[in-house]
Order: structure tokens, then sequence, then C-alpha cells
């Protein structure tokens, strides 16, 4: 019975995003890079006019087999004018909103072709926001040697991150061939995206942890609750996240962004293996600090119902939840002072877990950056 209900569970599509936000964590990243001496962030490319840059995101469209309407023009000037052209340099383009245009939904709405192998129906649906999750997505199997922690349904590998990592490695490196440098660093800065989104740890692990899942309400709208609860923890997630990357104090998180080194994969699969084995652990951390309050039947934190103060959070003031299934961190035998040194410790554990998957994560972004300007005979001065 509780098997059936687990995989019943996993039947209804939950929250897709992953890190909210990569720009904000290339704000953080870049400086690094810049810091290191790296030439490549001060080079210039050519912008190409609006039909230009049109008819190209039409043939990259169906290349890559995304929502065209949903990939934005960013050029402001027309074709065919005087001095109708524009440079900007590789930093300003990885700090601006294309390493965020993954997220715009060029992966949504897209044709059952799209998805031979049925992904999406235990991803997030074929429709809406959630549709884009099985290509940000990469869940690898059931594995009998670690069925609690490789808990998922179904037992299959499920979601296309890997692959498309490659396909738009592979696009990248065929613009730079050509000498196309605008839509070669564009195309890279939407890998660099999926590369991020596999360092969450829910974009890897179904259920980082299962005590996560509802257990209360095992014979009482558990498969409702469980799609809402596993929804309400990944949503929380990203927001202590956010607000850690605010910070720009000694110590902050954005300072694991700026280690590690750099790292160049061969094949994507290398990038999962952190994630998952971090992925318990933080979700030990997260119960730790937000308890049972993502259980909670009124809370539904991406539909906007309920809310957690991050800034309080993150700085050791408890959840004071006044709900049924409040934690003990709610509890009235604690004072003030022992549930704040718990939420202390439990944003430090959250804060280490993450701190360890942002180092490879940038070790990675750095990686692959060094690997496309690696070939020096080739300008980048030209966007044509």
């Amino acid at each position: 019975m509780v098997f059936v209900a687990i995989v019943f569970a996993f039947l209804i599509p939950g929250v897709t995003e992953a890190w909210d936000g990569h720009r904000l964590i290339h704000e953080r990243l870049i400086p690094s890079i810049e810091a290191s001496g790296k030439g490549y962030l001060a080079q210039r490319v050519r912008v190409p006019c609006q039909e230009e840059e049109r008819r190209e995101t039409e043939s990259l469209a169906r290349k890559l087999g995304v929502n065209v309407t949903k990939i934005p023009i960013h050029s402001t000037f027309k074709c065919g004018k005087k001095n109708s052209s524009s440079e900007v340099t590789v930093r300003d383009l990885l700090l601006s909103d294309w390493i965020d245009e993954p997220d715009f939904g060029m992966d949504q709405d897209l044709p059952s072709e799209a998805d031979p192998a049925g992904d999406r129906a235990w991803m997030g649906g074929v429709s809406g926001p959630t549709s884009q999750g099985f290509r940000h997505m990469f869940f690898p199997g059931f594995n009998w040697s670690s069925p609690v922690h490789s808990l998922q349904i179904p037992f299959r590998p499920v979601g296309q991150a890997l692959e498309r990592i490659k396909s738009l490695r592979s696009a990248a490196d065929r613009y730079r061939q050509e000498k196309n440098l605008f839509w070669a660093l564009r195309v890279l800065t939407w890998e660099l995206h999926l590369i991020q989104d596999l360092h969450q740890p829910f974009h890897v692990t179904q259920v980082p942890n299962i005590r996560m899942l509802p257990w209360k309400s095992l014979f009482k709208g558990f498969v409702g609750r469980s799609t809402r609860t596993m929804a309400n923890y990944h949503y929380a997630y990203e927001g202590l996240i956010q607000e850690m990357l605010r910070e720009r104090v000694e110590g902050s998180i954005a300072e694991c962004l700026s280690g590690g080194g750099s790292r160049v994969f061969s094949d994507p699969v290398e990038l999962i293996s952190e994630p998952r084995r971090e992925a318990e652990q933080l979700g030990r951390s997260l119960l730790g600090l937000l308890g049972d309050y993502p259980k909670s039947p009124s809370v539904n934190l991406p539909e906007g119902l309920g809310g957690i103060d991050y800034f309080k959070l993150t700085r050791g003031k408890p959840l004071f939840v006044n709900d049924e299934e409040s934690d003990f961190l709610n509890r009235e035998e604690k004072s003030e002072v022992e549930r704040s040194v718990t939420v202390v410790g439990a944003v430090a554990a959250v804060k280490e877990s993450t701190c360890s998957l942002f180092r490879t994560m940038g070790a990675y972004t750095r990686g692959e950056l060094e690997r496309f300007f690696a070939d020096s005979s080739i300008s980048i001065n030209t966007g044509k």
C-alpha cells in the first residue's frame, strides 16, 4: 500500500524551476573569472540587426526543436541603416538575460515528437510552465543497491537534460567554427544554464529525503499532499539560496562560486554525481530548518499560499507556525533561544551542502567557458 501511494504521488506534476535566477549566479561568478585575468571577457562581439537575429532565431529553433515564440529578439536596430551595428563585450553577454532564456518558455508546450519517451508525464506535464521540466532535469533511474536514495517513478531514466547539454554544446561549437560568435555565445549560455540546473539536487532526485513526504496523510490525500509538499520544499530552497546569494558579507555563499578551479566534462552524466550524493543531506538540513511547515495543507508556496521570511530565517529567526503539522521548531516547550540555535545550525548545514554544490557548479561553468575560448585562432570580433 505504501509503495502504491508513492507511485501515484509521482504521477502529479510539480515545480520544475531550478536555481531561481541564473543571472544572479553569474553576477557572483563572473567577477572571479575577471580577477583571474581571463582576457576573453573583454573581447567584443558584433550584435546582429533585428532581421538577422529573427531569421537565425527561427532557423535555430527548428534545429533544436524549441518554441521559437518564446525566444526574445534583443536587437534594437534595423538592417541596412548607416552605422546600424553594435558591439558588446563577452562579459556583458555573460551577465545578460541570456543565461535565463531557457526559463522563458522555449521548452514549454512542445509537440509530442519532442518527447518520444513520454518523459513529460513524469516531469511536469505536456503544457504550461511546468512542461519544460523534462529538458531541465534528469533522474537516472532506480538502483536496487540503494533503493531508498534512488527512489523514483518510473524506474527507468527520465529527462532530456543530458542530451540537451550535448546538443547545445555541439550547436555552440558549430557557430564558433563558423565565426558567428553572437550565436555561439548565446547558445553557450543556454548550455551553461542546463549545466547549472543539474547542480540543483531537486533536478536530479525526485525525493531528496524520504522524510519530506507527508506520511501522516498516507491514508488521507497522500497523492495531492505529496505533490504540494515536494513543490514547497523545492520552492523554499530556491528562496533560501536567493537570499543567501544577495548577502555581500565575508563568508557569504557567493564566495563558494569562486572556488574549485575549473572542470571540463567529457560526458554530461558526470555533472549529476555530486548533486545526487548531496541530496539526502540537503534534504535532512531543509527538514531541520523548515520542519513540517511545507507539509501543511494550507501552504502552496509556488501559488503564493503561505510564506517564509527568508531574510529572517537565514539570520537565525525561527518559523512560527500555528498549524496541525507544526514541528519541533515551533513547540511551546522550546524557548525562543533554543529554537534560534536550532535554526542557526540548520541554516549552516544548508549553506554547507549548497556551498559544495556551488564550488562544483562554478568549476564546470568556468571549465566550459575555458574550453570554448581555448582555440585562440578564432576571432570573436564578428557576429556574421
